[in-house]
Parts: C-alpha cells; structure tokens; sequence
C-alpha cells in the first residue's frame, strides 16, 4: 500500500489540534470564559441519529456512519485498526485524557459517551465536544506530537480500544483509507467551525442556550415519561463555557425555561419538557415541521 505521507503532513499544517468544538464559534480574550474555548474548533459531533429523542449513545463500530471515524472505515479496516488497540474500559465520572498529558495514545470509542472540556484562566472547567461510540478522541495530540489540549472524561460506562501513538502512525502510514479519512473528519469539522463562526454573531446568549441544549436532547436525550432527560453530567459553568457566555448568563437564561415550562433542572440534571418551544427559541425548525 502505498505511504499517506502528504497526507498526515497537510492533516498537520491544515486542521486544528485534537479535542476541539464548534456549536459555536467563541470570542476572544485572554483569560476570558469565551476566550479559552475559542482554540477548540472541532465539532461538538451533535448530528441527529434520530428524528425526536435519540437513543444511547451505543452505536459504532458495526455501523457505516461516516460522520464517525469508526463508521467511515471499511470493515477489514476497521477491524485491523482496533486489532491493534487494547480494549479498556471506563466507568462514569472515571479521565479518559488529561489536558496537558502526553499525548502517546488515541482512544476509539466503541460504546458509551464522554465529555470533552478544557480549563480556563478563573480555574473553571468549559465543555468543549461530547463525543459518542464510534468516534476516536485524542488523534490529534498523536500525530502532532504535543501535549493534550483537552480533557476527556466518561459520562457513562465506556467501552473503548487504546491504541499507541508509534502504532497508529505506523499503521496510517500503510492504509491510505483510514489516513485521508482523518483527513476528511478534521476537514468538516474545520468547515462547520468556521459556518458556525459566523452563525454565532447573530444569536443572543438566550438563543444560543436553546440551541445548544435542543440539540443535547435530540442526540443525549431518552425519554421519561413525556419527557426528555439529557443523558450527560453538566454543569452551569461548563454550559457557558460552551455557548460562549458568563455563567450568570446562562443561569437567568435557565431560570427563565424553567418559568416557562420549558426545561426542570436539578443537580447536573436536565430535563426538556416543551421541546417545540425550545426549538422555536433557538430558532430551530420543529420536528416534523
């Protein structure tokens, strides 16, 4: 097979580093709660798996989904990549990667969820990405050699496969198929990156909530009665790092849902009531409409 050289090189000098969202594009500012979060421009991996609540975030390595590493791989290539992982496991709340680590190893993820957040300069924790099975974490920090820029952790239990960073290089260096399609994953997410940049100036920190917890429901929802319980541990703070804005912010703007019907919250638990609502705050178009 022949060397993907040119290829892990423009991966290098073209995409930005691992462990990088893009729901919204930040502002920037030193030591700024928006100002952290702007140096992570991968995609927050928030694309429907469902029309209405999706289910647990399970599906993976059996499944061609290609806006998944796992899934864009053919089978005999898939199967070869995780040959060479050693199968681990992780259990709720349990540091997958640690920001600032080594980065001598990638994580594919077959099962489970995980959150992906980065620290501030006030010492408080921004969520950056959720990532699902079927998705690989801490890819880029193994090709460039530096350290983690970002910090992973599992949201619930998590069935992955470890692979090292000298075997990874290796074995893109022989499959030209799994190496241009890191390629093409970084790539749509440095072009959603920058779309959502410019989206982001348009909606107030209000809108941006909506959006942002309308499409956790969609993707991290399952159903409880008639509602619709966000299956991922967040905090206030790490909901403000995301969208952008100041955790008082956010906290009025929760309060407000509330008030309305909207969403119930208690501790690090979410609850959509009144998804149409919602979606029409964070204009969105309803489902089905």
């Amino acid at each position: 097979m022949r060397s993907v050289t040119a290829s892990t090189h423009a991966l290098r000098t073209n995409t930005t580093p691992d462990t990088r969202c893009t729901l919204f594009p930040l502002e920037s500012g030193p030591d700024s709660l928006t100002g952290k979060v702007l140096g992570f421009d991968r995609e927050v991996g928030m694309e429907r798996a469902t029309q209405g609540t999706a289910r647990r975030g399970t599906e993976g390595i059996g499944h061609r989904r290609p806006a998944w590493f796992l899934g864009s791989l053919s089978g005999p290539v898939r199967e070869e990549l995780l040959s060479i992982g050693s199968p681990q496991q992780f259990s709720p709340r349990e540091k997958i990667l640690v920001e600032g680590a080594r980065g001598d190893y990638l994580v594919l993820l077959k099962t489970g969820r995980v959150k992906v957040t980065g620290r501030l300069g006030n010492g408080h924790e921004a969520l950056i990405a959720i990532r699902v099975g079927g998705d690989v974490v801490g890819e880029m920090a193994v090709i460039d050699d530096v350290p983690r820029s970002a910090t992973v952790t599992a949201c619930d239990d998590v069935d992955a496969h470890v692979v090292q960073g000298r075997a990874m290089r290796s074995f893109l260096d022989k499959c030209p198929e799994a190496a241009i399609q890191i390629v093409r994953l970084s790539n749509r997410r440095l072009r959603a990156a920058n779309s959502r940049r410019i989206a982001f100036g348009e909606f107030p920190a209000r809108v941006r909530l909506a959006r942002v917890l309308s499409e956790l429901a969609d993707k991290h929802g399952r159903a409880v009665c008639s509602h619709t319980l966000i299956c991922v541990d967040l905090t206030n703070t790490e909901l403000a790092g995301f969208i952008g804005s100041q955790l008082r912010t956010v906290q009025k703007a929760l309060a407000g849902f509330r008030a309305e019907g909207i969403v119930r919250t208690g501790s690090r638990r979410m609850e959509v009531i009144n998804p149409d609502r919602l979606r029409v705050i964070g204009r969105l178009p309803t489902i089905g409409g």
